[in-house]
């Protein structure tokens, strides 16, 4: 199922509770830490930053790991990184049990999900019921 919403905020509404989720099941994250556009917002730049910055002080040397960086959807930080991140960079994805369950279209506001359908209808009413009134199925 593939999801839309018209600005960033009902993005990282509907984000927030997929993450949720995605903690729930026990996917496995990673994001590309580059964008086409820059990040607007103080929030989602500080992230993009300070994620940046990590990994860069983890990995000092040759290779390229800004690209498949590991995001932990059971702590707050790896939440809140994914709510303002997942849909901003080149690329983000989640894998449950080797099969990919998340990953968002880049340069466009839009996500897939690959999981049971009523729990992305839960998502879904939750999203709307949280403020996200924007969002959008699409067709598949």
């Amino acid at each position: 199922m593939k999801y839309t919403t018209s600005t960033d905020a009902d993005m990282e509404v509907l984000l927030s509770l997929v993450g949720r989720h995605l903690g729930n099941i026990g996917a496995e994250g990673m994001i590309d830490l580059y964008t086409d556009e820059p990040i607007e917002g103080p929030e989602p730049q500080q992230a993009f930053l300070e994620m940046r910055q990590e990994i860069q002080a983890q990995h000092p040397g040759k290779g390229d790991y800004l690209m498949g960086a590991p995001l932990d959807f059971a702590s707050q930080t790896g939440l809140r990184r994914f709510t303002l991140l997942g849909h901003r960079t080149i690329g983000c994805e989640a894998y449950a049990g080797g099969k990919l369950v998340f990953t968002s279209i880049e340069n466009e506001r839009i996500v897939w999900l690959d999981i049971a359908s009523s729990d992305a209808a839960s998502l879904e009413e939750a999203a709307l019921a949280a403020g996200a009134r924007s969002l959008r199925r699409l067709p598949d």
